[in-house]
């Protein structure tokens, strides 16, 4: 079986991964990505590519850091209902139209009026981000992430 393995006239196919073209689609994002790392990019999780629903994604910022960001429709109530964590506002083209942090006690009318206001403004998503373990990171979370104006 190994001599078939090395046989010159047999051309073995490499086996694809999983996920199919789907995953060689996230690893072209990846390469894209690299090749210019000051524009704010999201990068669907590999990991996460064979999964039905898109529930997890990531975000590469600025910098080149990478933020791993759980994903809710711009209705859901749970994308409010977390404290000191990052909000990304996002588009149905997969831009971030607005970013800012939930605050230590998510303060609901003020979460409310600014998920109105991205909603207004075309947001379809809220990407939450909670891997930013204190203020100051979250600050540079959102500064790396925030859209240019």
């Amino acid at each position: 079986m190994a001599a078939l393995a090395h046989h010159p006239q047999i051309q073995r196919q490499p086996r694809p991964l999983l996920g199919g073209q789907r995953q060689r689609d996230l690893f072209l994002v990846d390469l894209m990505a690299e090749a210019r790392p000051e524009i704010v990019r999201e990068l669907p999780m590999r990991s996460a590519a064979a999964l039905g629903e898109r529930r997890f994604t990531a975000w590469r910022g600025r910098s080149g850091r990478r933020y791993v960001a759980s994903v809710f429709a711009v209705a859901d109530e749970h994308a409010l209902g977390f404290t000191d964590a990052v909000l990304l506002a996002v588009s149905p083209d997969r831009r971030i139209l607005a970013a800012r942090e939930s605050g230590p006690f998510g303060i609901e009318a003020a979460l409310t009026r600014w998920r109105d206001a991205v909603t207004l403004a075309g947001a379809s998503e809220i990407h939450v981000h909670l891997l930013a373990e204190d203020g100051i990171s979250r600050r540079a979370a959102l500064l790396d992430l925030m859209p240019e104006v």
